[in-house]
Order: C-alpha cells, then structure tokens, then sequence
C-alpha cells in the first residue's frame, strides 16, 4: 500500500475508534419477558444497551426488569424501525415512582409500586443512526433517577397493532472484547429485525465474491495457499464494506442525513481499505516475514474495525502461517 493510503487508511480508522464507543449501544435480543415474572432482566442497567424485540398485536406488552441505586439516573429511548399503526409506548414501575400519566389496564404493575406512563408518539422524520446504520422513529423517552434502592420494571406495550421495536437503556457506552468482536454479526441480526431478507442484505457480499473468484480462477494454478486464503480474506473485507455501503443508502432515504453520513462512510471505507492492503499482500511475487507480519495484523485490525463478518480477520490470521511457495504454471 503507498504509504499517501496507508495514512489515510491510519487516520479513518483512528477516527472509527475514536467515534465509535461515543455511539454504540450494545445490542441484545430479548427472551420472553411477556410478564413481570418472566421480565427479560437486564444487567448493568447504566451501560448502553439497545434490546430488539417484538410485540404481538395488542393489547399486549413486554417487561424488562433491572436493579438500581437510590440516586441512579434511569434513561430509555423507544423506537421503531418503520412509520406505521405500530406506536408502542412504555410504562416505569418501581419503588417509589410517583405514579403520573394513564397505565394501560393490560399493563401490569409490581404490587407496592408507582408506575409512570410514556406514550409513544410518531415523530414526522426518521432519525439516521450511523452505526448500524440504520433508520429509526424515535417514539417516546424517560429520563429520572431511581427515587429508592430495589426492582424497576420497564414495560413496552402496545393497544393495537404490534410490529417490532427497539429499546434502549442505559448511558454509558463500553463494550466488553467478545461484545465488540461479534458486532458484525449482530448487525445482520438487527437488519433481520427491521425486516430486510437475508438475501438482500448479503447481497454486496455475493457480488464482491463473484467478481473475486472470477478474477482468482484466472491464476488459480499459480496461486499458493497463501496467496488464496489471503485474497478471499480480503474480498470478505471488501464485501463487507460493500454491505455497510449498501444500508447507508437504504437509511438516508427520507433522512437527514448531515455529517452523520460522513461518520458512516467510515465504517465503509475502512474495510474496503483494509482488503485491498490484504489482497495486495497476498498477492505479491515474494512472501517473507514482513508479508507474514502484515497480513496477521490486517487481520487484528479486521476485528477492531469490524471488517469482514468475523470470518475474514479469522482468515487473515490464518494466511501468516500457510505456505507461500506458488506452483509454476502450466
């Protein structure tokens, strides 16, 4: 890579991970909680969480159960993904809430607990959110401190229709190695919620492969197992800011997008750069240490930028100690 790209590719990803923990919610995917007593419980409720879930149509409701400190800020966010008759709105019980708003007879409350009631409310314009990215309509919002120490309840409900919907909880942004790691993977999931095929969300990734292979079948008898394995890594790098690339254009759509779209370009640019210093690498006439050297950590960095759904940092690392000797040609 000339060294004018390798500082470009140096400075995007430092702004990734600059950017990146001041944004990121960590995403989780609920488990019954269709009564307080099967309430989905949610651990360190100060860390940022986003949980995905779904509401059958209504009346019906979903609980979320958490612990806090007496003086603990308490703060949730509702949406959902697409403007509809969907419009769910949230009920907080706990000890000591001053009971305020009207809490729908189906919603239950913990006995000996106050309960607020949050309705939700369609906003005119989606939100464009450049981590996932995404769009979404942010429907309704609590923002308190717990008055005691004990169980708070969070219910999302719904009257009628139901639909999916995201909850976030919780202010602090941390993820811990594995949460970090195994994002990409969880963005297909979240795609997956807003009702997107497999197929249509994969379907960057197909391309880059085809065309990939196509161009490797060519010199195929040439190519050692080094030079292979390391190229696919990097057509997996590439396909994957390919994907990202492709769901920036679904989210602008109907959006306003402003410096938001600049940030989610980066979580597309840096894979593609980082593929394209792979393939480059796994292609050269030569493979000594330094070739070694850098494609093991083209696949750390894989991982840290989330290029390559996982599999092609895990396929980079792998190259650095395959063999490089190429066979002649026919």
């Amino acid at each position: 890579m000339a060294p004018r790209r390798r500082t470009a590719a140096a400075v995007l990803l430092a702004v990734l991970l600059a950017v990146t923990p001041a944004l990121a919610h960590v995403p989780l995917f609920a488990r019954d909680g269709s009564s307080p007593d099967s309430a989905f419980v949610v651990e360190d409720p100060a860390k940022s969480w986003v949980v995905y879930d779904t509401l059958p149509d209504g009346p019906a409701a979903r609980y979320y159960r958490f612990r806090m400190e007496e003086g603990e800020r308490i703060y949730a966010t509702l949406q959902v993904p697409h403007a509809g008759g969907f419009v769910p709105g949230m009920v907080l019980a706990g000890p000591g809430i001053e009971d305020s708003g009207t809490v729908p007879s189906y919603v239950a409350v913990p006995e000996g607990t106050g309960a607020t009631a949050v309705p939700g409310t369609l906003p005119e314009q989606p939100e464009y959110e450049p981590f996932t990215p995404s769009k979404l309509y942010r429907l309704a919002r609590i923002d308190t401190t717990a008055p005691e120490t004990g169980d708070y309840t969070l219910a999302v409900y719904t009257p009628g229709e139901g639909g999916n919907y995201a909850l976030a909880l919780g202010y602090v942004e941390s993820y811990t190695v594995g949460e970090w790691i195994r994002v990409p993977i969880d963005v297909v999931a979240i795609h997956r919620h807003e009702g997107q095929p497999l197929l249509l969300i994969f379907a960057p990734m197909i391309a880059v492969l085809a065309i990939g292979a196509g161009l490797l079948l060519r010199r195929r008898r040439s190519l050692s197992l080094f030079a292979l394995s390391g190229a696919v890594a990097g057509l997996l790098y590439i396909g994957s800011g390919a994907m990202t690339l492709m769901q920036m254009a679904i989210a602008a759509a109907g959006t306003d997008v402003r410096a938001a779209l600049l940030l989610a370009l980066v979580f597309a640019v840096v894979p593609v750069l980082l593929g394209i210093a792979a393939i480059r690498v796994a292609l050269r006439a030569r493979i000594g240490a330094g070739e070694r050297i850098a494609m093991a950590a083209l696949g750390a960095l894989g991982l840290v930028a989330w290029a390559g759904l996982v599999v092609g940092p895990v396929l980079a690392s792998v190259t650095a100690i395959l063999p490089a000797g190429r066979r002649p040609p026919p």
